[in-house]
């Protein structure tokens, strides 16, 4: 197995930090940043949500650690011999316009990984980009 780590591009954000943050730790939202043509199922707690990526497998994604307007990290749990973690960036002043980013932290056999790479970071960047473009 070997540890990686695959970077978004990062996005001017259309709306302040704080109300992205704000809008994203709830998990009803957390849909709004997913591929809508990749994802079905999509259900929801206060702690969690889940949802089934289309022809692959059940995913839940739990809140770990949040740091007011800086950074959200949550961690996946349910894909055989792959569970990550996805870190989202609040870049600049809480109550402005700033920038976001999303890092995808895992570990995958070196092998499934070349295979993966580039869906992954497709995943990543789409989700980056989505809460880029929110206006709320």
């Amino acid at each position: 197995m070997g540890a990686f780590t695959l970077n978004s591009n990062t996005h001017t954000t259309q709306t302040t930090l704080k109300n992205l943050f704000e809008f994203l730790i709830d998990f009803k939202n957390f849909n709004a940043i997913l591929p809508n043509d990749k994802i079905e199922n999509f259900v929801f707690t206060d702690s969690q949500c889940s949802f089934n990526i289309k022809g692959i497998t059940p995913l839940t994604v739990k809140l770990i650690e949040k740091t007011p307007f800086n950074y959200i990290l949550f961690s996946s749990e349910g894909l055989a011999k792959f569970n990550f973690s996805l870190k989202v960036y609040f870049i600049g002043n809480e109550n402005e316009i700033g920038q976001c980013k999303i890092d995808l932290l895992g570990d995958l056999n070196p092998f499934i990984k070349s295979m993966a790479e580039k869906a992954l970071l497709n995943l990543v960047n789409t989700m980056a980009l989505k809460l880029s473009e929110l206006k709320l």
